[in-house]
């Protein structure tokens, strides 16, 4: 019987971020008993940031890592993949790796067309790409990219954050798959973004990392983060909605910029059903 251990977190890299980044709207009350809703943070009075950002964020989600273990190795096994990623078989794949020293080297595919080399990092909680490969994918970096701040060696560093459509490991294929991107590495992290889909084993001895598909989670979060998710854009919504309704007394540019943040708030919804529709995930989940 083979002896299964796990291999040493990298402690160079620590991610922390969860799911899709959206626009926040924050909210806040005037002197007059006035509501007002941005996406400016500057144009919120400094005495009412504190609470519109508190709001604005809340509920938080949380990534947790999630590690199985087993008296022994599974059997071979092979797994089809949906056009959404959504694993619905709960046989085991076995992907082989490349030790290098205490690490675990892979091949990993990108979009379904860029192939580039990832550790295995358990340790963190999402997906690092190389800058280098971000150029083969095509992906441009702008000044409306959403940056992360992450803990590295060498300190606190900014980082842009894009969005993969999909990371495959042999037949495991994870789709809409956040990831920063690192102007310092060579290799690329493969972390809990992707992890977090299956329950997995790793078999050193072999060199062989087993994953099983989680059906408690779809796309990384389960069934609670889903649910926060979709109410981080609901509540919102309905109290704007609430207020349009009941807002007679506001003029017409009042109520033309209160519709376009409706509107916002809209297609952020139908932009997270789609990708709760693509990731799998039931509808008892985001109510």
């Amino acid at each position: 019987m083979r002896r299964l251990v796990f291999v040493p977190l990298l402690a160079a890299l620590v991610l922390a971020f969860g799911g899709s980044a959206r626009a926040e709207i924050y909210e806040w009350t005037d002197a007059s008993g006035r509501l007002h809703f941005s996406q400016d943070l500057a144009q919120v009075p400094p005495e009412q940031r504190a609470r519109a950002v508190q709001a604005a964020r809340a509920p938080k989600t949380h990534d947790p890592l999630q590690i199985y273990t087993a008296p022994s190795s599974p059997g071979p096994g092979s797994l089809g993949v949906t056009a959404g990623g959504a694993m619905r078989s709960g046989r085991a794949m076995r992907i082989p790796f490349e030790r290098r020293g205490t690490l675990m080297k892979v091949d990993v595919l990108l979009n379904g067309r860029v192939k580039a080399p990832f550790y295995i990092d358990t340790g963190a909680s999402g997906v690092s790409i190389p800058f280098a490969v971000l150029q083969q994918l095509g992906i441009r970096i702008g000044p409306d990219t959403p940056r992360m701040r992450s803990r590295t060696a060498n300190g606190i560093v900014s980082e842009p954050v894009v969005e993969l459509r999909s990371v495959q490991l042999g037949p495991a294929r994870v789709m809409n798959v956040r990831a920063a991107v690192s102007s310092s590495m060579d290799i690329g992290l493969l972390g809990g973004a992707f992890f977090n889909n299956f329950v997995y084993q790793v078999d050193a001895a072999a060199g062989v990392i087993t994953l099983t598909p989680n059906a408690r989670v779809r796309a990384g979060l389960d069934q609670d983060q889903w649910r926060q998710k979709f109410e981080a854009v609901r509540q919102p919504l309905a109290k704007l909605e609430a207020y349009i309704d009941k807002g007679g007394f506001l003029d017409k540019g009042r109520v033309r910029e209160l519709e376009q943040h409706r509107e916002q708030l809209r297609a952020s919804l139908e932009k997270l059903e789609a990708q709760a529709n693509h990731a799998g995930v039931p509808r008892g989940w985001r109510r």
